[in-house]
């Protein structure tokens, strides 16, 4: 092969898919993975798609975000069939969608460089470098590794697709000024609006434009300054302050999501401000055994006098003033923080969310990445040839600890036992562990490990009640008052978890066929009503709908027909629900109260969801349950 054969271009685009099958390697070793944390609550609906009707039951049920996120479920729809497989068939597309990306990236930060008057060849290997050092870190492996956030990774590539699309039809604004404002406007409106059918992170794609039409993109000279501005406050400043306006208004908590969270929307803000700042070190130093979802829950910064706290709030402050300052001056610079805080600006600020996640730097942290390189690399010769040398030294350690961690996310038996001992205090590690214990050592060492972990972390005593339940399925003759003793003493003041309602759940489905010794359906009941009285949960609308869905679940099973209706009556008032709405259908016209079964669905009917997708649903069902009604009242009448 001659010399010409190896053009800057060619090495670059080689080197690129070279990093590609790279991470692909490392990823291999976590396709052995089991489905953790939020896997389960979510997708869990797949083991009940038979048909197309039931697919788009699950599609369009979603709960995770405002949206419901059809999109993204759709694509878990359609792998229903490896549902009770296990996990490997996700994650192979998750990791697929994470390769995708990384093309879609290079595609991009390619076109942003042209528009920056940087020359073809550069442009080439900047944008490759940079997706390259993206693809390749390990702090962003829960993005990919975590099946359901699949979310956040499917929503990234629309974004992405949105980007890409503007930006192309950016570089022609000079000399087709109006089709080129039609197909920017188009490739906005469309990659916001379907990405945000996989994630609510989509509606953040004018915001990301907005900095980059800020700092590094120049006035284009083919559209009137008049027009320029007014298109930009539509379709670019509009959306952005919604959000600002919309993030503002959730900044004052209700005293319920205080109450379950542990903090105020100041406080969040604040611990979010150090957050940051751990996000990017992990980033340039992706070690292993750093990252993932068991690490123990950082503290709140409850003042803002706090040294770590006021020395972080500053630095960020004074970050983006002279971001915003100097925009022009130093457009790289200021595209890195500004892309940076604006990629954050959702799950990073006052929204009540946990407060950790990694993979919500999946794509902040791409276009900082890039600001570094293309700065280097556009720089002296000096520092480009430091940066050739730097850029795939980053991506082999990167690489090295990529596949650490995955190695040890697909053996996770051992992972468990790892996370557990690395971090004694998370509530996830040591269940976890005890999960995995249970089915390879057995009842007795599994309980021990939740015993020995609950008199260490009392703040987490609703373990108790997973502990009951392993008595009830394999000690059930034993004597259980003294564990039972223990929750009517702490569950009043544990922690806030959901988990807690499905583990009384569980219990109650344990208790109902009368094998564990001293624990009956009344057990339950005291046990929810212990719970219920908790101020962490009392107010909490979600809860109190569960609380009272179990509440009537127990009464119908005692055959106590106006306590459920009471029961499912509250559940209701506290957030309805198709399955609630089935239930009290059911329970009506099970008794033969056919009429006010109809009037109930009547009624529930002038209650259909904002969400169209959902209100489709929610009609449908309601249908069905009218259909159920009139079908069974007939066999009533039948001599």
């Amino acid at each position: 092969m001659t010399r010409a054969a190896f053009t800057p271009i060619r090495l670059s685009l080689f080197g690129f898919l070279a990093v590609l099958v790279l991470t692909w390697f490392c990823y291999w070793p976590a396709l052995s993975s089991d489905f953790q944390l939020d896997d389960i609550p979510n997708l869990d609906g797949l083991a009940a798609i038979e048909d197309v009707a039931s697919a788009a039951d699950f599609v369009l049920s979603g709960t995770s975000g405002p949206s419901g996120r059809p999109l993204a479920l759709l694509t878990f729809a359609l792998q229903a069939e490896h549902w009770e497989l296990g996990a490997e068939a996700f994650l192979r597309v998750n990791i697929l969608i994470h390769l995708l990306n990384a093309l879609l990236l290079a595609a991009c930060l390619y076109q942003l460089t042209l528009l920056q008057s940087v020359d073809r060849n550069r442009a080439v290997i900047v944008a490759t470098a940079a997706a390259a050092c993206w693809v390749s870190m390990p702090l962003l492996a829960p993005a990919s590794l975590l099946v359901v956030q699949r979310m956040a990774t499917l929503s990234s590539f629309f974004i992405l697709m949105g980007l890409g699309g503007y930006l192309l039809a950016r570089r022609r604004i000079d000399v087709a000024p109006r089709s080129a404002l039609v197909w920017m406007t188009l490739s906005l409106g469309a990659g916001t609006a379907i990405a945000t059918l996989s994630k609510e992170i989509g509606l953040l794609l004018p915001a990301y434009i907005l900095v980059l039409e800020a700092t590094v993109l120049r006035r284009p000279d083919g559209v009137p300054l008049r027009h320029w501005r007014a298109w930009q406050s539509v379709f670019l400043v509009l959306p952005t302050l919604i959000v600002v306006a919309y993030l503002a208004m959730q900044f004052s908590y209700p005293e319920w999501i205080v109450a379950r969270r542990g903090f105020t929307g100041w406080e969040r803000l604040l611990t979010e401000a150090q957050l940051l700042w751990v996000y990017l070190q992990k980033a340039l130093f992706g070690i292993q055994s750093e990252l993932g979802i068991y690490q123990t829950p950082p503290e709140t910064s409850g003042s803002l006098f706090d040294p770590l706290t006021l020395l972080a709030v500053i630095a960020w402050l004074g970050l983006s003033l002279l971001a915003v300052m100097y925009r022009r001056r130093f457009p790289l610079f200021s595209l890195a923080i500004l892309w940076y805080l604006t990629g954050h600006m959702m799950e990073s600020s006052v929204l009540p969310l946990e407060l950790y996640f990694e993979h919500r730097n999946y794509l902040p942290v791409a276009v900082p990445v890039y600001a570094l390189i293309l700065a280097t690399l556009a720089g002296p010769a000096r520092l480009q040839r430091v940066a050739s040398v730097a850029i795939p030294v980053f991506v082999l350690v990167n690489a090295y600890f990529l596949y650490q961690f995955a190695s040890l996310s697909g053996e996770p038996s051992i992972a468990s036992r790892y996370w557990a001992l690395k971090y004694p205090e998370s509530v996830r590690a040591v269940t976890t562990m005890a999960s995995y214990q249970l089915s390879e050592e057995g009842p007795i060492r599994a309980l021990s490990t939740i015993d020995r972990f609950v008199i260490e972390q009392p703040q987490h005593a609703y373990l108790r009640i997973l502990e009951l339940n392993l008595r009830c399925m394999y000690l059930s003759d034993e004597d259980h008052t003294v564990v039972v003793e223990e929750m009517r003493r702490d569950l009043p003041d544990v922690e806030f978890t959901y988990t807690a309602g499905t583990m009384l759940s569980q219990l109650f489905s344990n208790v109902v066929p009368g094998k564990c010794n001293g624990i009956d359906v009344g057990t339950v009941t005291e046990l929810a009503q212990l719970l219920r009285e908790n101020p962490r949960y009392v107010l909490d609308p979600k809860y109190n709908q569960f609380h009272y869905k179990l509440m009537a679940g127990i009464s119908r099973q005692q055959g106590q027909t106006e306590a459920t209706v009471e029961n499912l009556e509250k559940a209701i008032a506290f957030r309805g629900s198709s399955e609630l709405n089935m239930m009290m259908v059911t329970t009506l016209a099970g008794v033969g109260e056919f009429d006010a079964a109809r009037a109930f669905i009547a009624a529930a009917l002038e209650q259909t969801p904002a969400n169209p997708l959902q209100a489709w649903v929610w009609s449908g069902d309601l249908e069905e349950l009218r259909d159920y009604t009139d079908e069974l009242e007939r066999k009533f009448e039948l001599p």
